[in-house]
């Protein structure tokens, strides 16, 4: 498996794995070994190499950044179903960073990585759909999406589901739920939105916070359960 070879040629490189007592490969001293090989795994259709290669092109580890050159391994890695690669891309198309803006792009590519799983992605993809970016507006399917990224622990996302639930925009209004997402924000190191708390509180009794508050602790103990679960 030359590809392979190749790919763990660059991440000794790079520091990535540890160098073993006996090695026939030379050690690499610098970040152009590194992207030599990755280069070499990435030509061979390596979808990890592929991404580390747009990665040190995106970043210029070598120099200056090269965002059009990260732009075309991206893409080769993304069409493999590498889902930070599709991410990036995303955020590249977004920017207009090596390639002209697109919208329809940049959400066609959050779409793939946030139905592989990244929060971030399906938190930027929950922004342009609320917007009506690169496609009609859709405040229900943006709910969604937030919720998806808020289950994952992305504090931002939480904080706009909070207020979606207070709003009952895109969601049936539930004080009780945006009371909830709002706990869980701020025990996640979110500064309190202390207006909107003050506001959704004034909707409940006693005892509905008290459950609000109890739901909140159930909730984010889940969310750190998966979030350990979903370490490598």
């Amino acid at each position: 498996m030359p590809s392979l070879k190749f790919l763990i040629f660059g991440l000794l490189a790079m520091g990535g794995l540890p160098l073993p007592a006996v090695s026939q490969v030379p050690p690499a001293g610098d970040f152009g070994q590194a992207m030599s090989w990755y280069k070499k795994a990435a030509q061979a259709g390596d979808a990890k190499a592929q991404f580390l290669l747009a990665r040190m092109l995106d970043t210029g580890a070598r120099g200056e950044p090269n965002p059009a050159g990260a732009l075309i391994w991206y893409r080769a890695a993304a069409l493999q179903g590498h889902r930070e690669a599709a991410l990036r891309l995303g955020v590249l198309y977004y920017n207009g960073i090596g390639t002209n803006p697109s919208f329809a792009e940049a959400a066609s590519w959050y779409r793939e990585a946030a139905k592989a799983g990244s929060a971030r992605a399906q938190f930027n993809l929950a922004l342009m759909v609320e917007r009506g970016q690169g496609g009609e507006r859709d405040v229900g399917l943006a709910a969604y999406w937030y919720g998806r990224a808020a289950e994952a622990g992305l504090v931002p996302a939480q904080l706009n589901l909070a207020l979606m639930h207070a709003a009952g925009n895109g969601v049936p209004a539930d004080p009780a739920k945006a009371m909830m997402w709002l706990r869980i924000a701020e025990h996640l190191g979110a500064a309190p939105l202390n207006n909107v708390k003050k506001g959704v509180a004034a909707k409940l009794t006693s005892v509905e916070i008290s459950r609000a508050e109890r739901a909140a602790a159930d909730r984010l103990q889940a969310i750190r359960a998966k979030q350990v679960n979903s370490e490598p």
